[in-house]
């Protein structure tokens, strides 16, 4: 055994380019495999990853709008009502023979998400948080600390809001001429809105945010109040076409014409190139079994006249393609090495299960060259060319 284990090392240092090739063979075909398996695991990835947006206008019903949102489909949502520039009376929640209407101009925005047009500084009432605030179905407001202040309106102040024609409308349905008798039927018709953020910002800074929930509340104020603006974001590039059939059944069911939009070119493209790497990796890595059992097969061929004088000198058959399936078994298993390694240094993150399948083959297709060599008639194998 020994014997055949310092022929075998001897041999492989003196093939020279063999050894070399044999060498290369492995590491290139495991560090191209390693690196299209990383590939193709890093585009699925992104394709169950990537951001998929449908954009509803239109105007949603805010129910429509929600049931949408709770979709097994949706891993986000954002929906939003501006009502711009209105011309309102601020009445504070005082004494209403001391209130003095506050005529100011401002937008509204019923939001799902303050953040986007408010920002992130926002000084809270004592037990309120973005996420209370979100989520409440009361009269909340955001107010940015600038207007507060012109208004001398602080956190917990409430205030009510009308048009600034509502006292009109008051004084002529009603004959009432007295300005506090208008002030009190104001107060009667309109429940209160609490201050419970004061929003620092440096955008436009009239303007009050409302949650979105709370927008049943406000229907008297503003009637016909629907989204006008919703975004869903989708878990998964399988849940577009079911997400675009629960649209269609739920605006079915309402009056107006709500459209939608979802942006999928760069979905598209990044999944298909998933499916063609999907495609071509079982493709190569046959192709590569095959050339790392074949390869190393037709160089134990090319040894065929130093397998006929081991067998002229008395070694077994069986021996003498031990020897030679053990030779390129070793530079196999060298090359590999150098091949994980290199396919790791590219960047791969593949599983070490392609490296096992080219030893394997390697392995058999060495046999069954080897087997097939020395079966040839000894002094065809010593005319043999090398």
């Amino acid at each position: 055994m020994n014997t055949s284990i310092r022929y075998v090392l001897r041999h492989m240092l003196r093939g020279g380019g063999k050894t070399i090739l044999a060498i290369l063979l492995a590491l290139l075909l495991t560090a191209a495999v390693g690196r299209l398996d990383s590939l193709r695991g890093h585009y699925e990835a992104l394709s169950r990853s990537v951001l998929i947006q449908g954009s509803v206008i239109g105007g949603l019903t805010l129910y429509r709008a929600e049931s949408l949102a709770q979709a097994e489909e949706v891993k986000d949502h954002y929906l939003e009502e501006v009502v711009k520039q209105l011309e309102m009376l601020l009445l504070k929640h005082e004494d209403p023979l001391e209130d003095r209407p506050s005529a100011v101009s401002f937008t509204t925005y019923f939001t799902s998400d303050y953040s986007r047009t408010a920002g992130d500084q926002v000084e809270w009432l004592e037990g309120w948080d973005g996420k209370t605030f979100q989520a409440a179905n009361s009269r909340v407001c955001l107010m940015p600390r600038s207007m507060a202040e012109e208004l001398e309106l602080d956190l917990g102040d409430r205030f009510h809001l009308a048009e600034s024609g509502y006292g009109y409308q008051i004084e002529m349905k009603n004959d009432v001429h007295d300005p506090r008798e208008i002030i009190r039927i104001y107060k009667e018709r309109r429940p209160a809105t609490t201050i419970v953020g004061l929003v620092d910002t440096d955008i436009q800074e009239g303007r009050l945010w409302l949650p979105i929930h709370a927008m049943r509340v406000y229907e008297n104020d503003f009637p016909g109040l629907r989204v006008g603006y919703a975004t869903y974001t989708l878990r998964d590039y399988r849940d577009i076409e079911p997400f675009r059939a629960r649209f269609l059944e739920e605006t079915s069911k309402q009056q107006g014409n709500p459209s939608l939009y979802l942006d999928t070119a760069e979905a598209d493209r990044i999944r298909k190139m998933a499916n063609l790497l999907s495609t071509l990796y079982p493709i190569a890595l046959g192709v590569a079994l095959l050339l790392g059992g074949v390869l190393p097969g037709l160089m134990v061929l090319q040894n065929s006249r130093e397998t006929a004088i081991l067998r002229v000198l008395g070694m077994s058959r069986r021996r003498v393609c031990a020897m030679l399936t053990g030779e390129q078994v070793l530079l196999c298993i060298l090359g590999l090495i150098l091949g994980v390694a290199a396919a790791f240094f590219l960047g791969a993150g593949w599983e070490l299960t392609y490296p096992g399948f080219h030893l394997a083959a390697c392995l058999i297709g060495s046999i069954i060259f080897a087997w097939v060599s020395t079966g040839k008639d000894l002094l065809s194998l010593l005319q043999a060319k090398e």
